[in-house]
């Protein structure tokens, strides 16, 4: 039994001295975290501390060099300035010294041509070419430009012609007719071809073909006045004028009347408004008048008019129409520099008759005849003919085309019946079957 006892108290004291052991060395280990977590916290902090530092250094580094292009250092004339002298084998060589060595080496070589050339054997011999024979020829080939103060160049006028048409039988003749004088004539002209009420093909085809360029305008007035047609026609070209401010001299040629060429260059002379002498066909047989200026040189000292020979006609201020005087555009859309009125429009009026539409028209222009030039000098050519020659109707394929057949007038005899009839001799009367 006290064996027994005695087992177990050792054994109890055993344990306990386990137990305790175990104890010492857990706290011993717990000891050494505690003591190791702030030395390792420590050296964490270092490690963050390094990185940031390395990490300004770095971005300061960086803005350093971005910053570097903006500073003016020219490295390579510091270099020249400090060193100018370059290192050989045997020495440093002066480059001023050698650049004077080489002048004074030219100058010596310059020095000896001359004195060969004054010698008296280079005198006998031929002369020699001042260029190689390439070089000749590169020049000769090459024209001369000459200076533009030396050119003779002439400025020409725009002329601004407008015509009014209608699509009619006699259409073709006339603007093709007027197609050939315009086209003789001198550039720049500009053709203003105003029909109504719409664009039609044939007057379309008659301008592509004219070889003048030309605009193609449209007047669609609701009328069937020829009057009230001819001034609607007449405003389109003027508001089209005033639109694009085009500058030139600006006449309405109409389309019946024939010209000379000469006319047109006769307006290129013309500042401000200008007129002339026109034949009109009175419809008497065989009588013409003249209507338009007297002139002494280019001033207007009368008219002449056909006022006299039709009595019922009304009493003009200016007795011309209008294929018998032009003017300069610039007066339709720039009246301050003609001294006008700038809220006077000018544009055609439908209302007055015997050449009284005319006549208003002219006096927005000019107010006496001191500001009108007569053309040519002394008003002594006739260039313009007005002859009404338009019969009242015609009938006639449209647009002249025959693009089918027309009616036969003369019918043809069957081909057998004809030939034999002319190869056979006659011997009694025949009979021939015509279709």
């Amino acid at each position: 039994m006290h064996s027994e006892i005695l087992i177990l108290e050792c054994r109890r004291n055993t344990g306990g001295i386990q137990r305790d052991g175990l104890k010492s060395a857990w706290a011993a280990i717990l000891s050494q975290r505690h003591t190791r977590s702030p030395e390792r916290s420590k050296s964490r902090g270092l490690s963050c501390k390094r990185l940031a530092f390395h990490l300004f250094v770095c971005f300061m580094v960086g803005i350093f060099i971005g910053f570097m292009p903006f500073f003016s250092v020219d490295v390579s004339q510091k270099i020249v300035s400090e060193n100018g002298r370059l290192p050989f084998d045997e020495g440093a060589v002066d480059r001023g010294m050698v650049d004077g060595k080489v002048k004074e080496l030219e100058t010596i070589v310059v020095e000896k041509e001359v004195d060969i050339i004054d010698e008296s054997e280079v005198e006998e011999s031929p002369p020699v070419p001042a260029m190689l024979d390439d070089e000749a020829d590169f020049v000769e080939s090459a024209p001369a430009i000459p200076d533009i103060n030396d050119l003779d160049i002439t400025v020409r006028k725009l002329l601004i012609i407008v015509t009014i048409t209608t699509v009619r039988p006699q259409q073709a003749y006339y603007l093709n007719r007027l197609a050939h004088v315009l086209k003789t004539v001198q550039s720049p002209l500009l053709w203003l071809v105003v029909e109504w009420p719409d664009q039609s093909f044939q007057t379309a085809e008659i301008l592509r073909s004219s070889g003048v360029m030309y605009r193609h305008l449209i007047c669609r007035k609701n009328t069937t006045s020829v009057r009230k047609i001819a001034v609607c026609q007449r405003n389109t070209a003027i508001y089209h004028i005033k639109k694009h401010r085009l500058d030139g001299i600006m006449h309405f040629a109409d389309e019946e009347r024939s010209y000379m060429s000469d006319v047109f260059e006769e307006m290129r002379k013309i500042r401000r408004f200008g007129a002339w002498p026109v034949a009109i066909h009175t419809g008497i047989k065989y009588r013409v008048v003249l209507e338009g200026p007297i002139c002494k040189g280019n001033r207007v000292t009368g008219w002449n008019t056909i006022q006299n020979i039709q009595k019922k006609s009304a009493v003009r201020r200016f007795p011309v129409g209008f294929s018998g005087f032009a003017f300069n555009s610039t007066m339709l859309w720039d009246p301050e520099r003609w001294n006008r009125p700038p809220m006077d429009s000018v544009i055609v009026h439908s209302g007055g008759r015997g050449g009284l539409q005319e006549s208003r028209f002219i006096e927005k222009l000019v107010k006496h005849e001191r500001q009108i030039e007569g053309l040519p000098e002394d008003c002594n050519r006739v260039m313009v003919w007005n002859f009404n020659l338009e019969p009242p109707l015609l009938n006639v394929p449209p647009g002249w085309s025959l693009h089918k057949n027309l009616d036969a007038v003369i019918p043809v005899a069957m081909r057998l019946l004809s030939d034999a009839f002319l190869n056979k001799p006659h011997t009694g009367l025949h009979e021939v079957a015509v279709v």
